[in-house]
């Protein structure tokens, strides 16, 4: 697989809140507490190092929950839906600073600070590309289908990409394009 994008049939998970006709209110829920939420939309309450409330962004940003629509609630899933990556190659990295800092933990080795603005800076490049090949069409591109519902795990598995978690090797940075169904979100897209 050569190209920096594939057509897919995205799996899309609704949280039972929304399924159930509430709100979205993952501080709150029974099923976010006791892990039984399997919607990536409630995964961004999950805590994390120095984040006991998981994401900060949740219930802030309108591209992140529960603000942000699900997916197919903006584009036409009649539609092509395209899964738009890059690959950066982790390993690499973790091995060329490991050089350069013989004495760092492997946790200080695999800091986001240090490798994530090439990794966005790559999917930012390929998304640039396939815009030149489809803007025209009308495809709009998210950067977080994850806060639309988009398992991106099994939609890439799918296609026959595993991503790695946590991620030790290659890192796949992750957007998807479609379709807009009407131009009520196209501020959220790109």
């Amino acid at each position: 697989m050569d190209d920096f994008y594939v057509e897919v049939s995205p799996i899309i998970i609704y949280p039972d809140c929304l399924k159930n006709g509430n709100l979205q209110d993952c501080y709150n829920c029974f099923l976010q507490k006791h892990e039984k939420c399997f919607s990536p939309r409630g995964r961004c309450v999950v805590k994390y190092k120095n984040h006991k409330k998981g994401c900060p962004n949740f219930g802030k940003r309108v591209s992140c929950p529960p603000l942000a629509p699900m997916f197919d609630y903006v584009f036409d899933m009649s539609q092509k839906i395209y899964v738009i990556y890059s690959i950066y190659d982790l390993r690499a990295h973790v091995e060329k600073m490991r050089a350069r800092h013989p004495l760092w933990t492997d946790a200080q080795l695999l800091n986001v600070l240090y490798w994530q603005g090439s990794a966005r800076k790559a999917l930012k490049l390929n998304i640039l590309q396939f815009n030149k090949i489809y803007k025209k069409d009308r495809f709009y591109v998210t950067t977080s289908p994850e806060a639309m519902g988009i398992d991106v795990t099994q939609t890439m598995k799918n296609v026959g990409i595993n991503l790695e978690w946590p991620a030790r090797n290659l890192v796949y940075k992750i957007a998807m394009a479609g379709i807009p169904i009407n131009d009520e979100y196209l501020n959220l897209l790109i």
